[in-house]
């Protein structure tokens, strides 16, 4: 287990299985060895008991002794099956303390989507589409000669389609126009209020839905739907606020993240270089833009950025390129996260992930998940969903437990839960390459014992990668993790996450 700073394996005093057999048998509700993954549910009582035990005077200066400069790993598993390889970058928060903090599900009060939609349409009107945009004839009947002009001219080629393509694009601009009415009222133009609405069997929600006039090439729309009560709050449909910039007339870009990269921009391949018209510092200061705006700087904090790509996603991949086939656009995508007393949360890049593994009777709870796309054009998409509330501060500065404790942890479990997914998945025949690249001190929420509407953000460590499985048929998966897989690489995940007070497994998929 190097590091930089020269820690050798020879400082492990006993054996990693040891210090497992340690931890986990501090824990009552925990599996006796190591030789399956500590997911099983958490005391949280007894937890926080343990976070808020006394410290002297030096402990409550600052966090144990965690080295500088990156940490090394190497292994395998089932007879070389599984490989994994650690070069990871080790990020600590400025905060000297680790709190442990009560959260519930959020919303988005009209306050704060006041001030987004302010800095989204500055200038800019913006019409209420609530209830569906209904377009005339007359509105439509333009976008169908520019259509017919284009096929003529051979134009379509610049808009990003094919010939086959833009046939099928008339064709279906032509039947909406059958459709259309000669007149139709005109949509309300809107202020940013949000309005009620009831979702069936799901409770009130207050709702938002604009968009600018689509009569011009480039439109602005932005949606919100937030819960407005606790039943709402926890029907499992969680808040939402998602913006997008789009043309009506050039195909739309759909950015992937086959052959992704962790950037600042300093390190682009030259074929993005070329065609990426802003830098990094600018595409990301349009970002924190919107925190600034909103009133929210102090809350929120970059996390993590990435290189994407136009590039062949499959045949059923969605943007109609082979596999495989080289990026024509590029765009830096942005993750940011919630922060907490200078501590910042985990950084979420699946916008799906929830802990409906739980396997209790509650209902599924999202992560908080915040990403941008900016590409040359601007600020092209946000997409922001499932906040939360901050109730109260349940201990300032938590007793955690020291980094070479934690490695030993990770050294041991990293193999235990990938040999028992790899044999669950494909049983004999497949293999695991795990890489990862990140390691962070920071804040992970996890269900609270016997709550149904609260959780706890604790300090923990999380291991940033990605997987890549050769299936024993021999196609190959990216990111297989929890039963769900894609063709094409995925921004890296959590690969593992340890409790930073008591080196227990925190399972996302079942929420602790």
């Amino acid at each position: 287990m190097p590091l930089n700073d020269e820690r050798s394996s020879e400082m492990k005093k006993g054996g990693s299985i040891l210090l497992i057999l340690t931890l986990t048998l501090s824990l009552a509700a925990c599996q006796p060895t190591p030789e399956e993954a500590i997911i099983v549910k958490k005391d949280t009582e007894r937890m926080v008991e343990q976070a808020s035990q006394s410290r002297n005077d030096e402990q409550e200066a600052a966090l144990p002794d965690i080295p500088q400069g990156r940490y090394t790993f190497s292994a395998t598993g089932l007879d070389g099956q599984l490989r994994i390889e650690v070069n990871a970058k080790i990020a600590v928060p400025e905060s000297a303390t680790m709190p442990i903090v009560r959260v519930e599900r959020g919303s988005f009060s009209q306050e704060i989507v006041t001030k987004v939609f302010d800095y989204f349409y500055a200038g800019e009107t913006a019409y209420d589409v609530s209830e569906g945009l209904v377009e005339t004839k007359a509105e439509i009947e333009p976008f169908i000669i520019d259509a017919k002009r284009c096929l003529a001219d051979g134009s379509y080629t610049e808009r990003g389609y094919t010939e086959e393509e833009y046939v099928a694009r008339l064709k279906q601009i032509e039947k909406i126009y059958a459709a259309a009415p000669e007149t139709a009222p005109a949509s309300p133009v809107s202020d940013g209020t949000m309005r009620m609405t009831e979702l069936e069997n799901v409770g009130d929600y207050l709702q938002l839905n604009v968009d600018t006039d689509r009569a011009k090439d480039t439109a602005r729309s932005m949606s919100v739907l937030t819960p407005i009560s606790w039943t709402s709050a926890n029907s499992g449909f969680g808040a939402h606020l998602y913006y997008r910039v789009y043309s009506r007339t050039k195909k739309g870009t759909e950015y992937n993240t086959q052959g992704i990269l962790r950037t600042n921009g300093t390190n682009l391949p030259e074929a993005a270089r070329q065609k990426l018209a802003i830098d990094f510092d600018e595409a990301k200061a349009l970002c924190d833009g919107v925190f600034t705006a909103a009133g929210l700087a102090d809350n929120y904090t970059f996390g993590h950025a990435f290189l994407v790509g136009d590039a062949g996603m499959g045949k059923y991949g969605g943007n109609g390129k082979e596999l495989g086939a080289p990026a024509e656009n590029y765009a830096y995508r942005l993750y940011y996260t919630r922060i907490i007393n200078g501590v910042p949360c985990f950084v979420n890049t699946d916008n799906g992930l929830n802990d409906a593994n739980n396997g209790a009777t509650s209902l599924p709870w999202s992560y908080e998940c915040i990403v941008f796309t900016v590409d040359s054009s601007g600020l092209s998409q946000l997409s922001w969903s499932n906040p939360v509330k901050v109730v109260e501060t349940v201990t300032e500065n938590a007793v955690i437990l020291p980094f070479d404790k934690i490695m030993d942890v990770f050294e041991s479990m990293i193999k235990v839960e990938y040999e028992a997914f790899l044999k669950m998945w494909e049983g004999n025949g497949g293999e695991m390459d795990i890489t990862i690249d990140k390691l962070e001190l920071c804040l992970v929420r996890v269900r609270e014992q016997n709550s149904e509407a609260t959780g706890l953000l604790v300090p923990a460590w999380v291991f940033y990668g990605n997987n890549k499985v050769v299936h024993s048929n021999g196609s190959v998966s990216y990111d297989l993790a929890h039963g769900s897989g894609s063709t094409w690489n995925k921004e890296p995940f959590p690969v593992l996450i340890i409790n930073a007070i008591d080196g227990s497994i925190i399972d996302l998929g079942r929420g602790y």
